[in-house]
């Protein structure tokens, strides 16, 4: 029986952050996978680096924090986003409430007209996502371009989202922005992620090897099959059994009634903990591509809802000449793709991109999107209740079950290294 003061299970973003902050204090991360890093993977196929869990940036309000994550990425290139929505077959600056400028004068009309009723009339409040869509947005905005787009994300009827979700993500639009852009003065939207940090080599896997390079000799590579309770101490089982005085679980929090052996109702409780999964696939290809970074794809008539072309973040991310372009498609986690390079094709072709493929990867991630539906805060509270009431650290996105950015899971990783620390 092998032992450590400080045990963490999963060697994803999470996992890895929180090892780092700790620092030299005894831990140890237990990862299934050879491969560490979770969604921050990168492949190489044919001369091509995909990011294999999706496109990721480094990005952050925090210029200490931003600075830190930059630090540790190494050799990084710095870039104004170039980002659009795929609306209507054409591009459209995002956000769409800071891209209207581009529409035609009529529909420019249109959405001003009903944004400035949606704000003088009297509104019930909102209970649900699609009803604060409506609440902030007005009708013509939500059902252009945010309705289509969290529907095709969600792949949920957008009033089974909870207000949680918006508390967390959706930030209100400056209502100066929008008058401006709907008589066709262009603004900026989201300026926290306006610029922001790519590797230079590597792709976004060169982040978590960063971390992972300082604390390497801390990981091992074994799977937490049951977790056991015994005078005070939590005991991890896999091929072996490590002893720990605290424990921080980064894998999906849904699993961990299993592990435990815990009783009916708790089993019950992980049950209504919703989620969606990504296929990601990347195309390596010849042709003319746009200039862009990433692209939001509402239409229901396309397969994905992200399409990004790495050879923009870096140009190392494609041979010479060549274009490096990464498909998300969100799904529910029993569906299974069919033809999906072919269906990804015939998208690309009708969003007007007349590229040959060379390679091509595809990738599927269970875990990607956490769905804050209506039983999200009473499912949560009772699941961190029960696993802190045993000792045991819900920790990152999966493992605590909320939808954290990069440099959120950066930050809250220091914070808990703080505690773990204090109380060692």
């Amino acid at each position: 029986m092998k032992s450590a003061k400080i045990g963490i299970i999963g060697g994803g973003l999470a996992g890895l952050s929180v090892g780092y902050n700790l620092g030299n204090l005894n831990f140890y991360i237990l990862e299934k996978e050879e491969k560490r890093g979770g969604l921050l993977q990168s492949e190489r196929i044919d001369g091509y680096t995909f990011d294999t869990g999706g496109s990721h940036i480094l990005f952050s309000r925090d210029k200490n924090i931003l600075n830190e994550m930059v630090s540790i990425a190494g050799d990084v290139i710095k870039h104004h986003r170039r980002t659009f929505i795929y609306y209507n077959d054409r591009f459209v600056k995002y956000p769409f409430e800071n891209g209207i400028y581009m529409l035609s004068p009529q529909e420019r009309y249109e959405i001003l007209l009903d944004f400035v009723n949606n704000m003088i009339k009297k509104k019930r409040e909102p209970k649900n996502l699609l009803d604060w869509f409506y609440y902030v947005f007005g009708k013509k905005i939500t059902d252009k371009y945010l309705k289509p787009y969290n529907e095709k994300i969600w792949k949920r009827n957008l009033e089974e989202i909870s207000l949680e979700w918006v508390g967390n993500r959706v930030p209100n639009p400056p209502v100066e922005d929008i008058l401006k852009s709907a008589v066709g003065i262009p603004t900026e939207g989201y300026l926290h992620q306006l610029e922001f940090y790519y590797p230079r080599y590597g792709g976004i896997e060169a982040f978590a090897k960063g971390i992972e390079k300082k604390i390497e000799n801390r990981i091992k590579r074994e799977e937490a099959e049951r977790i056991k309770f015994e005078d005070g101490k939590i005991i991890v089982c896999g091929k072996y059994e490590h002893v720990f005085d605290s424990l921080v679980s980064t894998i999906p929090m849904n699993k961990i009634p299993d592990m435990i052996d815990e009783n009916g109702e708790i089993k019950k409780i992980a049950s209504k903990l919703d989620y969606n999964s990504v296929t990601v696939v990347g195309l390596g290809v010849r042709g003319k591509t746009p200039d862009f970074h990433w692209v939001y794809v509402p239409q229901d008539d396309i397969i994905f809802h992200r399409i990004a072309f790495l050879h923009n973040y870096s140009r190392s991310m494609a041979p010479e000449s060549r274009a490096n372009i990464l498909i998300e498609i969100s799904h529910k986690p029993d569906e299974k793709l069919k033809e999906v390079v072919d269906s990804v094709m015939e998208g690309i072709e009708k969003m007007g991109l007349n590229v040959e493929l060379e390679t091509y990867g595809i990738w599927e991630r269970k875990y990607a999107y956490i769905i804050y539906n209506m039983d999200y805060l009473n499912s949560t509270n009772k699941m961190r209740k029960m696993m802190i009431d045993r000792g045991i650290i819900p920790f990152g996105r999966f493992g605590n079950w909320e939808y954290l950015n990069m440099d959120a899971v950066w930050i809250r990783a220091k914070e808990t290294a703080k505690k773990l620390r204090e109380k060692s």
